[in-house]
């Protein structure tokens, strides 16, 4: 049981939640009134996994998807597959390894004919050639509408979000992987605060291939927000204990699940 002093991370009740992408990591909880109140999802954060990016596709063929991560070519991909054809002569590797490799170099080089775009930039408020920051990259979606934004950019979101509710306006749903919470809690609870004037907490799980701290909560944190002047926010607290059965799943399925109980 969480301390009281963190119930401003307890969701609202919301009952149209589903999950996109895959079981394990990769996948996140959100509400079906997401999908059916715009098209365009706007992703910063990509390494080797867009199943989440691959769902909201298959739901509407008019979806598409700008996804920013300047760590992520082709050259990235070869690599994981020679680095998994090395290993096999050390035992350290298999067939299956090599054939995910394999598969995850051809997605890649496929996503180009889709409706998934890839720019190598990075998402920072920094001034350089690579860099893109949050208004940059909500322009350049040409989303006239409101859109889906995900983050997962290893700690860079605490950054990045300080100025989200000038953007609420453009913004239905927010969805964050936040990090380094033993070490950043402060912070995080300051930017969670500010991110409640415009959006409300609707799910959260632990990412457990994280620890907890001894205050129980976990290290990796993903939280989904939905915005309070668009959609109806139910004043009432939800009850659920987290993870939430068949809906929530553990990133590393080798592992248990972390509990988060309010």
């Amino acid at each position: 049981m969480l301390d009281p002093s963190f119930n401003y991370l307890r969701p609202f009740d919301e009952p149209n939640l589903i999950r996109l992408g895959k079981k394990n990591d990769g996948g996140y909880v959100i509400s079906k009134k997401s999908l059916e109140s715009g098209n365009c999802l706007l992703t910063f954060g990509m390494c080797n996994e867009w199943s989440f990016e691959e769902d909201f596709i298959k739901y509407n063929s008019k979806n598409y998807v700008h996804i920013y991560d300047h760590t992520v070519d082709i050259n990235f991909f070869l690599l994981r597959l020679y680095k998994s054809f090395k290993r096999i002569f050390y035992f350290k590797s298999n067939f299956k390894n090599i054939f995910e490799k394999l598969n995850e170099l051809i997605k890649y080089i496929k996503l180009s004919k889709s409706k998934i775009r890839h720019y190598k930039n990075k998402i920072s408020n920094e001034k350089s050639f690579i860099s893109r920051n949050l208004k940059e990259s909500l322009d350049e979606t040409e989303c006239y509408g409101k859109l889906i934004l995900k983050i997962d950019i290893e700690g860079d979101e605490f950054e990045i979000l300080k100025d989200i509710n000038l953007y609420s306006d453009k913004i239905h749903t927010l969805i964050v992987e936040f990090h380094e919470l033993d070490k950043k809690l402060d912070d995080f609870e300051e930017l969670i605060k500010n991110i409640n004037k415009d959006f409300y907490i609707i799910h959260i799980h632990g990412n457990n291939y994280s620890k907890c701290g001894q205050n129980g909560i976990p290290n990796t944190l993903e939280i989904t927000f939905l915005n309070s002047k668009m959609f109806f926010k139910n004043q009432k607290k939800t009850k659920n204990k987290f993870p939430i059965h068949n809906l929530d799943f553990p990133n590393d399925p080798t592992k248990k699940d972390i509990e988060i109980n309010f």
